[in-house]
Parts: structure tokens; sequence; C-alpha cells
């Protein structure tokens, strides 16, 4: 969906009549194509691709910032939210934190990409990379855009109401351009190892060749998640209520709370081996320590997954947050609301 929002963007195409659902399918039938690549033998230029893309973005952001002035702008606090005395305003402020959260889904490649490596513990470095990198962006980018927009920044930022955002300028379209390459670049990283582990799963025999009859059934492997995928693109109303909901029940989980009981689970067993049942790499105790830290992850974890999950709730129950929802285009609407 994001990057169908990102292409309608960059092009208008006059047949798709503006339609959100053709853009899409539009976008999806690449995204299916790009998945029939089974292995990705140099990830280094794709990770530099994407990296490019953040900074571009980052960059017009701030460049937006200064060039542009919000009429309507109400000053952020540094502790708590203008309308925290309304229940809405408390929904707001932890959707905020949602955002902050769904920082960390670039960690939901760490078992992929290293699978896919080498190397795999040459990934730390990349991790590290990663973590200070999202730590810049928000600190340089954040503070620069709520400093000159105020706190009421749009989700995504192009939502909010300034000159900067207007259809067909050029910031517009470049920002667009940088988050379509951005996400399908994304979308390769994390589609490929999947794809080619639902073929292992399903049919450790298959004959990994190029011809017609081999081309044809490796499709099928990759068909069931595309098209749950694209189910979910087009069947529900409202992109960011799923993405609200699945930021809870996905991130959370898979970078905090599962590493940090997996990761206490196999320190208990100090004489047993990670990978090699023989002669292998021994887990020692934990020191208190980084017992300590450990559990602090969990904690995190468990916070951000209530906060989440009570965001996404509220989101579906105010009308302002929740934003317009509909199932269908305006000349074959299935449901709105």
């Amino acid at each position: 969906m994001l990057c169908a929002t990102a292409l309608q963007g960059i092009v208008d195409i006059p047949a798709f009549g503006g339609c959100d659902d053709y853009y899409i399918l539009a976008v999806a039938l690449f995204c299916f194509a790009t998945t029939q690549l089974r292995t990705l033998r140099n990830t280094h230029a794709l990770a530099l691709v994407s990296l490019l893309t953040v900074f571009g973005m980052s960059a017009l952001q701030v460049v937006a910032a200064f060039q542009y002035s919000d009429e309507q702008k109400v000053p952020a606090w540094w502790f708590g939210n203008p309308k925290v005395d309304t229940f809405e305003g408390v929904v707001e402020a932890m959707l905020g934190a949602t955002t902050t959260v769904w920082a960390y889904v670039p960690a939901f490649l760490t078992v992929e990409l290293a699978g896919c490596m080498a190397r795999p513990l040459e990934l730390r470095k990349s991790l590290a990379l990663s973590g200070v990198l999202n730590v810049a962006v928000f600190l340089v980018v954040g503070l620069t855009v709520v400093a000159k927009w105020g706190y009421d920044i749009g989700d995504p930022v192009t939502l909010t109401k300034v000159g900067a955002w207007s259809e067909g300028s050029a910031l517009s379209k470049a920002l667009s351009a940088c988050l379509l390459v951005g996400n399908v670049v994304s979308y390769m990283l994390d589609s490929v190892p999947l794809g080619r582990f639902c073929q292992r799963s399903w049919a450790p025999g298959f004959a990994d060749t190029w011809s017609p009859a081999s081309v044809a059934r490796y499709a099928l492997y990759t068909l069931p998640t595309w098209l749950f995928a694209l189910l979910l693109s087009l069947a529900v109303p409202n992109l960011f209520v799923l993405l609200a909901f699945t930021t809870a029940f996905t991130v959370p989980w898979v970078t905090q709370i599962y590493p940090a009981v997996l990761y206490l689970a196999l320190h208990s067993r100090a004489n047993r081996s990670l990978l090699h049942s023989e002669g292998g790499e021994r887990f020692a105790k934990l020191q208190p320590a980084e017992r300590l830290g450990v559990l602090m992850i969990l904690a995190v974890g468990c916070v951000s997954f209530v906060v989440c999950l009570a965001a996404a709730i509220g989101k579906v129950s105010f009308k302002d947050l929740r934003g317009p929802s509909q199932i269908g285009c305006d000349n074959w609407i299935i449901w709105k609301g």
C-alpha cells in the first residue's frame, strides 16, 4: 500500500482514474516478479540503495521543514502532549510511541539475511549501524521537523498540511520516489529469502533450474504469501489501522520479548551447544549485569506491546484518528465508513 501511494505520488496514470487499488495491483505484480529471483547474491548493493533512499528522505524532510511553515502549528512540549487532557490526546501520544516501536522493524530481517550470508556473524556490524542510524534519524529529522511544524506531524509526514507536500510538487515527488525505491528494496530483502524458505519446506527436492516447468513451480511456491499480502492490502479498509495492530502483535514480540526470553533460556543451559552437537560454541552463565540488561529489554518489549495495542484500539475508536476507510474505489465501492 505504501509503495502504491508512493507510485501515485510520482506519476498519475489516467487509466487508473485515481483508484488506489489499481496502483496496489501494479506494484504487487512487480514485487511478485522480484520474488522469483530465488537468491540474493549481492545484498551489499541493495543495502546501499536502501541507505541512500533513507538519507534522501531524511534530507528532503529537513529541507521542507526550513522552506515551508505550518500555519496551524501547535508547538510541541519537551514532555507530554498538548492534547493530553483528552482521551483522544492520550491515544495520539501512544500512536507516537507506536511509530518509535515501528523503527525496530528492520530487525525482522536478521534471521533471513544472516541465513543468506557466508559469514553470518558479520551481520553484527549491520545491526550496530542500523541502531546508530535509527537514533540519528529520529534525533536530527524528528526534532527538526517537530520544531518547525509543531507536535501534530502526520503519519506519514506527507499528511502534514504544508505546501511542501502539495500534489505534484517537486519535494513531494522526490520523497515519493525515495519511498517507492526503499520499500521495494526492503520487500526484496524480506520476500526472496521467505520464498526460498517456502520452497525448501514444501518441496525440498525441487529441481533448481530455469526451465519453464521449474519457473512455474517456484512461482506457485511463492504465490500463497504474496496473495495473502495482496488480499490484506485490498480488503482491509484502512492501512494505518492495519499497521497499528500489526505493530502491536509483531514488533515488540519479534524484536524484544522473544529474543530476550530465548537468550535467557539458552544461557540457562550452560552445557548445551548453540549450533553444533559436538565441540560447538557453548553458552556461559549470564553475569548479573548481562541478565539485568536482558530483563530490561524484556520489560521494554512488554510495555511496548501494551502501549501499541492500546493505541491501535484507540485509533479504531476515534474517527479523527482513524481517517477515511473504504474497500474498493469510487466507481465500485464495496464498503465505506
